[in-house]
């Protein structure tokens, strides 16, 4: 630590400001003294951290998602090493990934996140999560005014300034229950449907509530205006109609939303992402024709719910953007034709600053769903699209 001392300055009432001092990268410390009427000092203690951001290197994947080389059975998880050759697989579709290099583990780091030195190597990262007790929960976790005091996560929300800075990301995983973007919200406030620009401390119908949610990771970065589950705390107001998982509102397939301006941009994405076979064969965990399992599936987290929108008076945001909606396995299903799959458009057009090379701006992507669980083959084409725009897809 680099102790920088105090200015030279003179005591003065009217002091505001100090001489400007330049920083470079590391950490200072400088102190401020007060000096009171009676004679006494008080002196405060600043730590200044400057972190390096060259963004020097292609691709990162933050394996955050947790399993074990357990005996595979039923398939309603796959194991460590099937998750593990499934998404460096995708990985390597992008110029320049060394699976040596490019890959954080959290697990073999105490389940703690990278450090915001390592994110900042980086021009794009993928962050593949699991439904609870993962590094991703403690990133995104926002604390509300109402709840200032109480103590968070102690992490700095890294993403939100790799988007300021012209980062891409692609965010995925395990969204049931607490997982996905839930965990920005506290334990208390995690029942569905609920709006974080109102609701971030828990749920208001009257949406009077703390509105300090419009600054979190889901509304002002991602632009969610309301996030619901199939699986999850779901909530009890008068009109909210009857949450019927097993064979009603689970999720059979994804269709590309060809409407939305962005997504229709984009022709080389399927326009349906269907189950994998292998987890949906007779006896599994879900199989549709199953009557003691789920008959669909459910590790699924749904964006801006038509239903939820209109019964509140909401609109979408104009950067919400969805990329794939779920088909649900009743049509009646309040959830149908949800979205689950969204660009990331609010800093779209940032060029990132990079040391060699060139930065180029373009769309982050979120899917709140798993990924391994549907057709390998058509993963590897939105895998396609994604790296094309981000400009990083290896050559053939």
């Amino acid at each position: 630590v680099q102790d920088l001392g105090c200015w030279n300055d003179p005591y003065r009432p009217d002091a505001t400001s100090a001489v400007e001092t330049v920083f470079y990268s590391g950490t200072h410390t400088f102190f401020v003294e007060a000096l009171d009427q009676a004679g006494g000092v008080t002196r405060g203690s600043y730590e200044i951290t400057v972190i390096a951001w060259p963004m020097d290197r292609n691709l990162l994947w933050v394996d955050d998602f947790y399993s074990s080389d357990f005996p595979q059975v039923n398939w309603s998880h796959p194991t460590e090493t099937q998750h593990d050759d499934f998404w460096l697989g995708i990985c390597s579709m992008a110029e320049g990934f060394d699976p040596g290099a490019d890959v954080y583990d959290c697990s073999s780091h105490a389940r703690r996140p990278p450090g915001i030195d390592m994110i900042g190597r980086y021009r794009n990262i993928i962050w593949t999560y699991s439904s609870a007790l993962d590094a991703w929960s403690d990133v995104v976790d926002f604390t509300p005014e109402s709840a200032a005091g109480t103590g968070g996560s102690g992490e700095i929300n890294y993403i939100s300034i790799f988007l300021m800075k012209g980062g891409h990301f692609w965010t995925l995983g395990r969204s049931d229950r607490n997982g996905g973007l839930a965990a920005i919200l506290p334990a208390s406030a995690r029942s569905f449907p609920m709006r974080p620009r109102c609701e971030i401390a828990g749920n208001r119908s009257d949406c009077q509530g703390d509105r300090s949610g419009v600054g979190c990771l889901a509304y002002r970065d991602y632009c969610i205006t309301v996030i619901d589950k199939i699986l999850g705390m779901i909530r009890t107001d008068g009109d909210m109609p009857d949450r019927i998982v097993e064979h009603h509102d689970v999720m059979m397939y994804a269709l590309k939303d060809s409407f939305d301006a962005v997504t229709g941009s984009y022709p080389g994405l399927p326009r349906r992402l269907d189950l994998w076979e292998e987890i949906t064969r007779p006896g599994r965990y879900f199989d549709p024709d199953s009557s003691s399992t789920p008959g669909g599936f459910t590790y699924v987290e749904v964006y801006d719910p038509r239903y939820w929108m209109v019964r509140t008076f909401e609109t979408s945001q104009a950067c919400f953007h969805p990329m794939y909606r779920m088909a649900a396995k009743n049509g009646a299903s309040a959830l149908d034709n949800g979205t689950v799959a969204i660009w990331v458009t609010m800093y779209d057009d940032v060029v990132p600053d990079v040391t060699g090379g060139a930065g180029r701006a373009a769309p982050s992507v979120h899917f709140g769903f798993p990924l391994w669980f549907f057709r390998h083959g058509s993963v590897d084409s939105i895998a396609g699209v994604v790296f094309n725009e981000w400009g990083i897809l290896r050559s053939p």
